[in-house]
């Protein structure tokens, strides 16, 4: 489907696709409304005809994206998704990646080796936080940290496990630790092994994350004299973690889409 010569792409029906290492969400913006979200398992792209079916029934309840875009740290996915998603709507889709037009500028070793989700995470923040510094957080698979300056200049980041990730290591790489779901203890200490898993995993993530966010603000306000640092923390654990942090400006688990609609956005104008 084509685009109007007249309309910009803010008032086109636009589709993100957000591939994760496990779970897909899908939003479909309309103009500056809330988008439409469902999610579905990663796998699930494997699947074509059920993938055809979850399309199918978004755009019968809502609308016919006119424009689309995939953000995904799963090239696999990533191929197969942007094929049916062609296939289906006849509009090309648009992948996140460090070649597109970015609202911020990007120093990085290897840009092609940067997310697409800590890109359009990084675009994001940029936009909503404009001539501030920023720390990005997405609690996810992998706890990510992303530092724009004032400037709208990328200074760097961080990477570590996320605390599913830590505690599958745990009970793969043992012979008796078991598998435990990770959620807010009842109390500091525990009182039996999944407990003292538990509360390890949490908390010592909590103290990791609050911890390294004292350190680079601290770093930026030495460095470059900022006076203003702002957090964001997004990701399917941010809602867990991200209140025991303190001084977070702002949790949206729809961060990274929205960052994938503005990049979308930018490089249809």
């Amino acid at each position: 489907m084509q685009r109007s010569r007249s309309e910009s792409p803010a008032e086109l029906a636009r589709l993100v696709v957000d591939i994760g290492n496990t779970t897909t969400t899908l939003a479909l913006f309309t103009g500056d409304a809330e988008p439409v979200v469902e999610s579905v398992p990663s796998v699930m792209f494997t699947d074509s005809a059920a993938m055809r079916e979850v399309l199918a029934d978004l755009s019968r309840k809502h609308c016919t994206p006119q424009a689309i875009a995939i953000c995904s740290v799963v090239p696999a996915a990533a191929a197969a998704g942007s094929a049916l998603l062609e296939s289906l709507y006849s509009v090309p889709v648009l992948a996140i990646g460090s070649d597109l037009q970015l609202p911020f500028h990007l120093e990085y070793g290897n840009h092609n080796t940067f997310g697409a989700d800590r890109l359009a995470l990084c675009a994001w923040s940029c936009h909503l936080f404009a001539r501030k510094s920023v720390i990005a957080i997405d609690i996810g698979t992998a706890i990510t940290f992303d530092v724009l300056d004032a400037s709208g200049m990328y200074r760097g980041g961080l990477i570590m496990p996320g605390i599913d990730m830590m505690s599958g290591a745990l009970h793969a790489r043992t012979a008796q630790l078991p598998q435990v779901r990770i959620n807010k203890p009842a109390s500091l200490l525990g009182r039996s092994t999944e407990e003292c898993i538990r509360s390890g995993i949490f908390w010592g993530a909590v103290k990791q994350i609050s911890g390294l966010v004292e350190a680079i603000r601290g770093d930026l306000v030495r460095d470059s004299g900022e006076s203003t640092v702002e957090v964001i923390v997004t990701g399917g654990n941010s809602r867990l973690i991200a209140p025991e942090l303190g001084a977070v400006s702002v949790i949206d688990e729809l961060a990274v889409l929205r960052g994938s609609d503005l990049l979308l956005r930018m490089n249809l104008a």
